[in-house]
């Protein structure tokens, strides 16, 4: 009997220890942590593994990853200099840009939560959640649709 509990826990102790943890964000946004790195996804390695498979693994990752390019530099002019009108105007259209960025994923979000979801809870004025009902639902699933199409 001994014998047995002593192959018990040493099976255990072995199956305990992860070769590497790995974590990643799958479409949904909701982050994972696991032993084996998915296929095809961007992922963190937050213990390395000792193994030679990690090692081709992570060759292979930094051998398909994108290489940034240096911008090329552009000699300034004095005399072709932007007045102030043009420079608040670019400005103004890069925050217009992020601001519709920003709008953009938040529609996202929450389209996908709501088609993720049948049973969908919500905040009223009084701050007691209440549950939508499925006319409700639909009506913010559209809503969404038209704000993705909008800044999207």
């Amino acid at each position: 009997m001994r014998i047995l509990l002593a192959l018990l826990i040493a099976v255990t102790a072995t199956t305990a220890q992860a070769d590497g943890i790995y974590k990643w964000v799958d479409e949904n946004g909701v982050v994972h942590f696991g032993e084996q790195p998915p296929g095809g996804t961007q992922v963190d390695v937050i213990k390395k593994p000792k193994s030679e498979r990690y090692k081709k693994w992570e060759a292979e990752q930094e051998a398909t990853k994108p290489r940034k390019l240096s911008k090329p530099t552009i000699a300034k002019q004095p005399e072709k200099q932007l007045d102030v009108r043009q420079q608040e105007q670019e400005k103004a259209a890069q925050m217009q840009a992020a601001l519709r960025a920003k709008r953009c994923e938040s529609a996202r979000k929450s389209l996908s939560s709501l088609t993720a979801h049948s049973r969908i809870r919500a905040v009223d004025q009084n701050g007691n959640y209440r549950s939508l009902g499925e006319d409700e639902r639909q009506q913010r699933i559209s809503t969404a649709q038209q704000r993705i199409r909008d800044n999207c």
